[in-house]
């Protein structure tokens, strides 16, 4: 019984498979793409932990957004009582375009930010109703944190 190996044409066909397979996935996994999603997680995150911050201080909280330059955005704890982001009272400031948040900015084009700052009461209930759009841009990648009428935060 002769050994039989692959032919040049089951070879070239399978070079060509892994070829397409790899041109698809490598731009998921760009260090431009991978920032980008790791920075919406995370905003969407702090969004959660400026709820939380709001019914374990038993003080009005929220989420402010910077649109200078590549945007950002601070988690604040109400401490002066009027309702509104007040320079002094951030938790975290966290900004686009420096660290590690280089090639992330924030993409105004796309951001509905009418409802801003989101500001949630001491029982964790947006202050009021919130439907806020918050896009991330990373060259052609964008990503948008969407915030519910409830203050939920989710990664589209």
């Amino acid at each position: 019984m002769a050994k039989r190996g692959l032919t040049l044409l089951e070879l070239l066909v399978v070079l060509g498979l892994l070829g397409v397979l790899l041109g698809l996935g490598l731009p998921l996994l760009s260090p431009s793409r991978l920032a980008l999603d790791s920075a919406a997680r995370s905003l969407a995150a702090q969004i959660t932990r400026a709820r939380l911050e709001a019914i374990r201080q038993n003080a009005f909280a929220g989420l402010h957004v910077y649109t200078e330059g590549a945007g950002g955005y601070a988690v604040f704890i109400d401490g002066d009582g009027n309702r509104r982001y007040t320079p002094g009272e951030e938790v975290q400031v966290v900004r686009f375009g420096e660290g590690n948040w280089a090639r992330v900015r924030l993409d105004l084009g796309q951001s509905r930010l009418g409802n801003l700052p989101l500001l949630f009461d001491p029982r964790g209930v947006p202050a009021k109703p919130i439907a806020a759009t918050i896009a991330l841009a990373s060259g052609s990648a964008t990503r948008k944190v969407i915030v519910s009428q409830q203050g939920r935060a989710r990664v589209e």
